[in-house]
């Protein structure tokens, strides 16, 4: 293989990089910046040689030792009445010392809210293993002085802000008070700016708040959104909770109604300096970056950009099934946030993190995915089929998809 200067000046910086080919003159990287940039090249190549047992490591982990929330929230199966799951506290930590050498991000979410998945606990393992937080919440038990206990773990900071309608947003979000959450946003965003630390907001789009999409930005604006350069996500709802069959917007109004409620958004967007994303379904996806997100500079901000790598280079294998694993309090390891029982890989009370990652179920699994013969579940899973680069594959039957999800959230409408 022939290279350019500038791509063998890459390759040379990468190798040196990974201590395989380093002059006396430059110092070898160690510890844990050393295996997670190692940890991401391995990817790629446990992708390019179709590997069944993998040398890769999940860069990022989806793991809370309970799945407790305080809301009722009725797009979520919380609302349907799930058992309370609680993993023992000395489990957790040998579980977290397992997996967290490796990974750049935890997600501590299992159908919950982090602030009472024993923060403690989470806090302490990803300042001994170097581990960065992306903390999806509900923003009811976060004020600022939590906040800056958490900002030198964060990532990014996801708020779930549904309406800027108190009655509506109340509604949605069962049990939450619309006038704390505003009051610690308000806290919250000037210390982000202050700290560097990107936050973002999620709405789930449903028939109570399809209409208020333009006036949501403007809240969040108003908070103070504009100085800390955040963005507001829309989410398609999911299948998971069975409290709200009437509230599917895309079965209540119809295109033109649709459009317009997005489009005002948009425009409300450029005025007042929040990055918008509609990550919906076609015809209804929007997108519009008004500014530059905020970087911490760290090596998660890498792990984005190997996702964003593998989903172009290797679009008919699902970068979460290579990047990503969850593990829910009870045990169960599952390849992607949406963790149906269909993939459920194995569960770590009968067998270490290890003997799971390259068992029998995940090298099937794998094959799968290489032969791309998916899962009835990964088939309708817009993870994998609104990949732009999947859409181009022969593939692509698959395409139409299902709503999004956001990475780290459990596969729900958050």
């Amino acid at each position: 293989m022939f290279l350019h200067t500038g791509e063998a000046g890459l390759l040379n910086w990468l190798l040196h990089l990974l201590d395989l080919e380093r002059p006396h003159s430059m110092p070898s990287l160690k510890g844990k910046l050393h295996r997670e940039t190692a940890n991401y090249f391995t990817v790629i190549h446990d992708l390019a040689s179709e590997a069944d047992t993998w040398k890769s490591r999940p860069a990022w982990l989806e793991f809370a030792p309970n799945n407790i929330c305080n809301l009722r929230c009725i797009m979520c199966g919380q609302a349907d009445g799930l058992p309370v799951q609680r993993m023992e506290r000395e489990t957790a930590a040998e579980l977290l010392d397992q997996v967290l050498p490796h990974t750049s991000l935890l997600t501590p979410s299992a159908l919950s809210e982090p602030m009472l998945a024993d923060i403690d606990l989470i806090l302490d393992k990803c300042e001994q293993h170097d581990v960065f937080l992306n903390f999806h919440t509900n923003a009811t038990l976060l004020d600022g002085e939590c906040f800056r206990k958490l900002a030198p773990r964060l990532h990014k900071l996801w708020i779930s802000l549904d309406s800027p309608v108190p009655d509506v947003f109340e509604k949605i979000r069962a049990g939450a008070s619309f006038e704390k959450v505003v009051q610690n946003v308000r806290e919250i965003l000037p210390i982000a700016v202050e700290l560097n630390v990107p936050v973002g907001f999620v709405a789930v789009f449903m028939r109570e708040n399809a209409a208020h999409m333009d006036q949501l930005v403007d809240l969040i604006a108003d908070l103070g959104g504009t100085e800390a350069r955040s963005d507001l996500r829309l989410q398609a709802m999911l299948d998971n909770a069975v409290s709200c069959p009437d509230s599917d917007p895309f079965g209540h109004f119809d295109t033109t109604d649709l459009a317009g409620f997005l489009d005002a958004a948009v425009e409300r967007a450029r005025i007042r300096g929040i990055s918008f994303l509609a990550d919906l379904p076609e015809p209804h996806r929007r997108s519009e970056t008004v500014s530059q997100p905020r970087v911490r500079g760290i090596a998660a901000d890498l792990l984005v950009r190997l996702i964003e790598a593998t989903q172009e280079m290797y679009p008919g294998f699902c970068h979460m099934a290579a990047t990503y694993t969850k593990i829910e309090p009870d045990g169960e390891v599952y390849p992607c946030c949406r963790a149906p029982v269909e993939l459920r890989m194995g569960n770590i009370k009968d067998q270490s993190f290890e003997e799971i990652w390259n068992g029998d179920r995940y090298q099937a699994f794998r094959r799968r995915m290489f032969a791309k013969d998916y899962p009835d579940t990964c088939r309708t899973c817009s993870v994998l089929t609104l990949n732009p680069h999947f859409r181009a594959t022969p593939e692509a039957p698959y395409a139409p998809g299902g709503p999004s999800s956001v990475p780290g959230t459990g596969g729900r409408s958050i």
